[in-house]
């Protein structure tokens, strides 16, 4: 995307020809119970009740600002992607071509709702990166809506999932179309060249721990298969949806028993089926996860032993 594309995103300009809107919501509740509150204090006020009119006068405030802060008061979609824009911040963008997933949540199970996610608390959960900086309101929900999932089915080349009675149907449609899929082909010059990048990637990020191994005795020997949603490990690329994942084993020169092998998995690039093509999102912290996790399960290997750290 160029640089004048993201300034766009970045001033909050979401009302541009060729897109089409769903609003929020919940930003659209708090601001009428919000100015319910208004007229309430404005009431009371008139009537010389102080405390009541300072009261409902909080409660405006608190249903008027923080909304307007940090809901977005409407959704902007297009061919290329979804905006959330907000009042005062800038506007949230995700391209269709990054996001891998879009799920349903309901954000009242979460530890850490506050109290305005206790309304209309069922969200679309996109998993994928924005454009420009990460900032720390931007969550990535969509409040439900008829209209949100009309748009959001619309313009991207995915499948929502989350819906409990959906996702059993889709399981039955799933199975049902298995036999079909096998006569399809679908096209993978868009993830094939993601795969082959991130694999040569990993050979350089792995040097400096495959060395470090063998400083304690320790080989890494290193696949690259396909996980799907079923968890089921596949050295084929299947006809769904899957994560391309590096998986290593750590253990002793030829060793054959696997209790004293230690097996690590970084995901690489998460893939869905669409409906002519795969298309797939690489794992911007692929190397940061891998170099993490290879640093601190040798450190411990070399501390404890490959045998005690087995064990654990």
């Amino acid at each position: 995307m160029t640089n004048d594309a993201v300034s766009k995103y970045k001033t909050g300009d979401c009302m541009n020809k060729g897109k089409q809107y769903a609003l929020n919501k919940l930003f659209n509740f708090c601001i009428v119970l919000g100015l319910f509150f208004v007229y309430l204090s404005i009431e009371l006020f008139i009537e010389s009740k102080i405390a009541g009119a300072i009261g409902c006068g909080v409660a405006a405030l608190l249903f008027l600002v923080i909304p307007a802060i940090f809901t977005p008061y409407c959704y902007a979609f297009d061919s290329e992607g979804v905006s959330l824009c907000y009042v005062f911040f800038p506007v949230e963008r995700y391209l269709w071509k990054n996001i891998h997933a879009v799920e349903v949540e309901d954000k009242n199970s979460d530890s850490g709702a506050d109290f305005f996610t206790l309304f209309f608390t069922t969200v679309f959960s996109i998993k994928g990166t924005n454009v420009g900086k990460k900032r720390f309101y931007m969550k990535g929900h969509i409040r439900k809506s008829f209209r949100t999932k009309y748009l959001l089915e619309k313009y991207w080349d995915g499948t929502i999932t989350g819906y409990f009675f959906e996702d059993i149907k889709n399981w039955f449609d799933k199975r049902k179309a298995q036999k079909q899929l096998q006569n399809k082909t679908y096209a993978t010059n868009e993830v094939l060249p993601m795969e082959r990048e991130m694999e040569d990637k990993t050979r350089d990020w792995l040097k400096p721990f495959t060395a470090q191994a063998k400083q304690y005795d320790l080989d890494i020997k290193v696949n690259y298969c396909y996980i799907t949603e079923d968890f089921d490990e596949l050295d084929y690329r299947p006809k769904e949806n899957y994560t391309y994942t590096l998986v290593a084993e750590i253990a002793h020169f030829n060793e054959t028993d696997e209790s004293r092998i230690v097996v690590v998995d970084v995901d690489l690039v998460y893939v869905r089926l669409g409906k002519t093509a795969y298309r797939g999102v690489i794992n911007r912290k692929a190397q940061e996860e891998l170099q993490c996790t290879f640093s601190d399960v040798l450190k411990e290997i070399n501390k404890q032993g490959i045998e005690a750290y087995c064990k654990e």
